[in-house]
């Protein structure tokens, strides 16, 4: 059998795991698969995973040579209570890569990727942070084109819980955890620490551009039709389109406002009330000093 991946960034979303995933595809000693998140071992989690049996998870990998690693980037494994646990019974030598930013800044990002791509039918982040509860009391079921629990942005974005559980199951000297902030800000360290973790020489990359960044599109609504569209040709087992949906995505979306990136300072003390408790956490299992994510709360 082809071998195993042993690098996995699993997550969390909108936390630059795209930008990371895709300079260490371009590696010669790394082979990711294809597509990058194949969500295979989060069953509980994610909605459509791109292989159902080990043969055709392998196989999304492509040849491997002497040498090169598989590593793949499916943000559900960190938010999934089953993924790591799976991950090490094919891998017990895995590598994990855990992304991680403030979640007062992580939440209205997830709901804007949402509405981005017709998944999220509320536009405003403000109504949909309120009606959390009520649409946990009636949760749709999963279909394969959307988990309905991706509404729930508290839970999304309780980083703390979701390191807490993954050290249960993993050895902390096979995780890696990155913070949004320095791949910002020193984005070529980070790349080279990844690089060190994984086992792999470092291949002297300069240029790091910054991928997935948050869009919002003009009409939500054309967003919606177009990820029904998408969703209707899956269904119909129509795998390969004609890439008109894909033109059409482009051309319907935009870089955000300032108004729109901007929290009110009324929500911003009411995340940072809802996160504190797990921010502290999450310090406290990175041996990371996040205080200033609080004070940033404060002071907004």
């Amino acid at each position: 059998m082809a071998p195993w991946p042993s690098l996995f960034l699993i997550g969390a979303p909108k936390c630059g795991t795209t930008s990371l995933a895709a300079w260490l595809g371009a590696h010669p000693q790394l082979v990711m698969s294809q597509p990058k998140e194949p969500n295979f071992y989060a069953p509980d989690v994610a909605s459509s995973p791109a292989a159902r049996c080990a043969t055709d998870y392998l196989q999304l990998f492509g040849p491997t040579k002497p040498g090169q690693i598989r590593a793949e980037a499916s943000t559900s494994y960190l938010r999934s209570r089953v993924a790591a646990g799976r991950i090490l019974a094919d891998a017990p030598a895995a590598r994990f890569v855990v992304c991680l930013r403030n979640p007062v800044d992580m939440a209205p990002s997830v709901h804007g990727q949402l509405v981005r791509t017709g998944r999220e039918p509320i536009s405003d982040f403000e109504t949909a942070w309120r009606l959390q509860e009520r649409r946990r009391a009636h949760l749709p079921a999963r279909r394969p084109d959307h988990n309905p629990a991706d509404w729930l942005y508290a839970d999304m974005c309780r980083l703390g819980d979701q390191v807490a559980r993954l050290l249960e199951v993993v050895p902390r000297a096979q995780i890696r955890f990155v913070f949004l902030e320095d791949l910002k800000a020193n984005p070529g360290a980070t790349y080279r620490a990844v690089l060190a973790f994984a086992g792999v020489a470092d291949d002297g990359r300069q240029d790091f551009p910054a991928l997935n960044r948050r869009r919002v599109p003009r009409l939500a609504a054309l967003a919606r039709a177009s990820h029904h569209a998408a969703s209707l040709r899956e269904r119909l087992g129509l795998s390969r389109g004609t890439g008109l949906g894909a033109r059409i995505n482009r051309l319907n979306e935009r870089a955000p406002s300032p108004a729109q990136r901007r929290l009110s300072p009324l929500m911003a003390r009411e995340l940072t009330d809802c996160f504190r408790d797990d921010i502290r956490q999450l310090a406290h299992l990175t041996g990371r000093d996040l205080e200033h994510w609080l004070a940033a709360g404060r002071r907004g």
